[in-house]
């Protein structure tokens, strides 16, 4: 069995775990969010493809003490830079990550302001698409990654706002694609 396997064996039993972890805590405490906003390259992939957009929908469970856990499914989205667009190249990832938030100072009253940590891992589905004098291909890639970052979230009568900003690094063969997804969202 390679080693890659190994890893996603082990993250799905991880991820197999989740309602334990739920269940053991107050079930009114479960939420869920959704959120969007522009996603940055960086590196090597901002040589090829623009900046692009991003949508997420999340499940936020307590974990222990402040601490949260937020499971993520994200879609991005980036056109062709250049050249590459012409062929009509453009490149999508379809991810699903396990996130743990830590607040920073005390629980907020209604309006109030509180900054956040957030950093997690996760399996990544990289799909490059192009399409040359009628000709369409595409490849894709499955790939474990990390993303690390802060936020802001503003919570509101029934419900909660956020924006926050993450550097996303995924692991390929050999190389690494890197970039900053901006994010605005809901929580209720």
């Amino acid at each position: 069995m390679s080693t890659r396997v190994l890893k996603l064996v082990g993250f799905a039993g991880a991820l197999a775990l989740l309602p334990a972890i739920a269940g053991a805590q107050d079930a009114r405490a479960i939420s869920f969010g959704v959120m969007g906003g522009l996603s940055l390259p960086m590196g090597d992939l901002s040589d090829a493809v623009e900046s692009g957009y991003n949508i997420t929908g999340s499940i936020y469970m307590p974990l222990a003490g402040k601490l949260k856990l937020r499971g993520d499914v994200g879609y991005e989205s980036f056109a062709g830079k250049g050249s590459n667009n012409i062929a009509g190249f453009d490149f999508n990832v379809l991810s699903v990550t396990g996130n743990v938030i830590f607040p920073l100072g005390m629980e907020r009253a209604e309006g109030g302001i509180r900054p956040y940590l957030i950093g997690g891992g996760g399996l990544y589905r990289g799909t490059t698409k192009a399409t040359l004098a009628g000709i369409s291909g595409s490849t894709s890639s499955n790939d474990l990654g990390i993303n690390v970052g802060g936020g802001f979230e503003f919570k509101l009568s029934g419900f909660t706002t956020f924006a926050e900003a993450r550097f996303v690094n995924v692991f390929g063969d050999g190389d690494s694609s890197n970039w900053i997804p901006i994010t605005f969202g809901i929580r209720f």
